[in-house]
């Protein structure tokens, strides 16, 4: 046996013996569908660097077992596609990511609730989002509406704590909080109702229907508003 054929054994009885972070397993995956969408010659060859190390130190059996927590939300890859046609397996791969990291920080009993609230956000994805993931609110039924925007008061303050901003609940008012979901809902619907391409960056103004602006612009401004408090008692916290 050659030296290159001795190590290549070495390395892979070394690799049966570890069980990796479910960040490389992201980050291999990643790798491996950014380079099908470029093509690129240059990714090509990254891809080969990426599938050679995951042969080199990680089992093949950790892909077959290790579950996707995005999976558990939202089936499979395959399942977001049927509904939400421009969503990527990067996308995906990084959602699953976040997933992991809100795992971490949260503990186990709170990101048990977490993602049994997060499960009603992406139920409704699922059924009444556009091609771009986007919810036009306008579409949804009232009693399901209700229970996506309780949904959503819930667990914004998950996502500051997870985003590491303060909290909007203990920032604002009730009034305010409430206000602050409601244009959070509403920009997301003009969205939708624009049938804008979200997935290539943010939305702007001219991008809208002349009739939904000055709805679009309010909710904007409120959103910029809170984000300005949540800044400013981060300052007022580090002083």
């Amino acid at each position: 046996m050659n030296l290159e054929n001795r190590l290549r054994e070495a390395l892979q009885n070394k690799g049966e013996s570890l069980i990796p972070k479910p960040q490389l397993k992201t980050k291999v995956m990643i790798e491996i569908s950014r380079t099908h969408e470029k093509g690129s010659r240059r990714m090509k060859k990254r891809l080969l660097v990426s599938v050679l190390i995951a042969l080199l130190i990680i089992p093949t059996s950790a892909f077959a077992y290790q579950t996707f927590l995005a999976d558990e939300l939202y089936g499979s890859f395959e399942n977001v596609k049927k509904h939400i046609t421009t969503a990527t397996m990067e996308s995906f791969l990084l959602f699953n990511a976040k997933l992991s990291q809100a795992k971490g920080d949260l503990g186990k009993e709170k990101y048990d609730q977490f993602k049994e609230i997060l499960s009603v956000i992406t139920d409704a994805k699922l059924e009444y989002s556009n091609k771009y993931g986007n919810i036009d609110y306008d579409q949804v039924p009232q009693e399901e509406m209700l229970k996506i925007k309780m949904a959503l008061m819930e667990i914004q303050p998950y996502f500051d704590k997870l985003n590491g901003q303060p909290s909007t609940y203990e920032v604002l008012t009730p009034e305010e909080y409430e206000l602050y979901i409601e244009s959070l809902i509403t920009y997301e619907k003009i969205k939708a109702q624009s049938q804008a391409d979200t997935n290539k960056g943010r939305i702007t103004i001219e991008m809208i229907p002349e009739d939904l602006q000055d709805e679009f612009l309010k909710a904007r401004d409120f959103m910029t508003y809170v984000n300005e408090k949540q800044q400013q008692q981060s300052v007022n916290i580090n002083q």
